[in-house]
């Protein structure tokens, strides 16, 4: 696979003069005109760049970056060489050589760009992805974790394959490529998660023990597009622990093995893990423990396609609906799951509880003499929390025209007064409250009757006046007005 004799005597000899000193002329036209360190800090003396325990990150202008480890010593060269490493154009080739700790490089696809290392007698092309370096007493290592290797020794090539690395050391003088350490199998059964929020952490990971193995890593990463989300390393075959928040979508799960050097394996073929998201109607709302929503209304799963789904009491799997509501007006449990695999993501739809208690009196009141009081109060059925999202809109009407009423609020509880109507009675006084959604939590009427008012009597009584001293005697007949019998007079 690599190129004939006669270029790879020539390569060799221009890997050795780069190693020496860079033509003034091989110069990169674009980007900076030196490596710069990103990330990080190191120090550099004569040339050599060295890292305490924080490590640093090294940018080429290839736009190639070098992650050195902590503790580690390297020299960078500042320019590049142009280098016929494939037919065709040659390749601009930035250069480091590693006297001691790890080096991995993470090189762009795009470009005709290349990143050679040195260690010692064994030397390294890297054109694409991801390579790592190390360099511990006298064993040099070249490894291809996910990218395009090819090692140089004694004049002659030899391609790394994905997953493998290359040993310079007494036990392998000739540095041939190996296979690096099996990728873990994954054992555990969840592969659905159920987000009632925004995102879930998935979790409960666990994967077969690999020989040699002295710790494992573990990647989620996005289906769609290939970010990373999440990457881990344990000691341990399993993750219990959440993973970073993820949204609802379709996710691939990788592991691979670490050796006790911190050389890291193949991954193993990626397991598709799925998040289902959930939208809610409006004024619905959801917490760790279920999804609450009204009576009649649905909500929509997202992230389901191929994916079977049952609920309790029914017996059996079908194909997975985006909507689903409240059974019978009860709660609801679903399970959805993928097909031919026994764990079950649960979704829990119940009512949502909340109701709004209202109080109107008097009871007997009377128009005009009585204001009408008004109290609201948010209850739970079950005792939960009220969530802080919802309003109450309440409405009050006298017969059939709205009433403008000012209410105050202190907490869940609201409070008004009434004033009388000066129109005639009798008058009913309703309220209706609802939330911001329109959905309905309670309403309550009071019937008040018009005040009894007292009308003066329509005829007056008048009394006889008392006789005076100068009355006439006993058996005399009276004269005068005061003799006249009492009369009736109209007022």
């Amino acid at each position: 696979m690599g190129p004939s004799r006669l270029r790879v005597s020539y390569v060799a000899c221009t890997l050795g003069a780069l190693l020496c000193a860079a033509a003034p002329s091989a110069r990169a036209e674009s980007g900076p005109r030196k490596p710069v360190v990103v990330s990080g800090s190191a120090t550099n003396a004569g040339g050599v760049i060295s890292t305490s325990v924080e490590g640093a990150v090294i940018e080429l202008p290839s736009r190639a970056h070098l992650r050195v480890a902590p503790n580690s010593s390297l020299r960078v060269f500042p320019l590049p060489q142009l280098l016929a490493l494939t037919p065709g154009p040659r390749t601009w080739t930035w250069s480091f050589a590693l006297q001691s700790g790890r080096v991995d490089v993470e090189l762009p696809k795009a470009g005709r760009n290349a990143v050679l290392a040195t260690m010692g007698k064994l030397s390294a092309i890297v054109t694409a992805g991801h390579a790592a370096f190390r360099v511990d007493g006298g064993e040099a290592i070249s490894a291809n974790v996910e990218g395009d290797v090819r090692t140089l020794l004694n004049d002659h090539w030899q391609t790394v394959p994905l997953g493998w690395l290359s040993t310079l050391s007494k036990e392998d003088p000739n540095a041939l490529p190996k296979p690096g350490l099996a990728g873990p199998t994954l054992t555990s059964a969840q592969r659905i998660w159920f987000a009632p929020s925004e995102t879930v952490a998935m979790h409960g990971f666990r994967w077969a023990r690999v020989a040699g193995a002295d710790s494992y890593e573990l990647r989620l990463r996005r289906i769609s597009d290939g970010k990373v989300i999440d990457q881990r390393t344990t000691k341990s075959p399993d993750w219990e622990a959440g993973l970073a928040p993820a949204e609802p979508g379709r996710y691939s799960v990788a592991l691979r093995s670490i050796d006790a050097r911190g050389m890291e394996g193949s991954w193993s073929p990626e397991s598709e893990v799925r998040v289902i998201g959930v939208v809610l109607p409006p004024g619905g709302y959801s917490t760790e423990q279920a999804i609450y929503i009204g009576v009649g209304q649905q909500v929509q799963f997202t992230n389901t396609a191929g994916l079977e789904m049952t609920y309790l009491g029914a017996g059996r799997y079908f194909p997975a609906a985006q909507g689903a509501g409240l059974y019978r007006g009860q709660k609801t449990v679903i399970g959805f799951r993928m097909p031919g695999v026994l764990d079950t993501a649960i979704a829990r739809l119940e009512p949502r509880g909340i109701y709004a208690d209202v109080q109107i009196g008097p009871h007997r009141a009377l128009w005009p003499r009585d204001p009408i009081s008004i109290d609201i109060q948010l209850k739970s059925q079950n005792g939960s929390e009220i969530p802080s999202f919802l309003q109450v809109v309440p409405t009050v009407t006298v017969g059939l025209e709205p009433v403008d009423v000012n209410f105050e609020q202190e907490g869940n509880t609201l409070h008004a007064i009434v004033p009388p109507s000066s129109k005639p009675g009798p008058w009913i006084l309703r309220v209706d409250v609802a939330d911001q959604f329109g959905v309905a939590l309670g309403h309550d009427f009071l019937e008040i009757a018009s005040q009894v008012r007292k009308v003066p009597p329509a005829v007056q009584i008048v009394t006889p006046a008392k006789p005076s001293s100068a009355s006439p005697a006993h058996g005399a007949t009276p004269r005068g007005p005061a003799a006249e019998p009492p009369v009736a007079s109209r007022n």
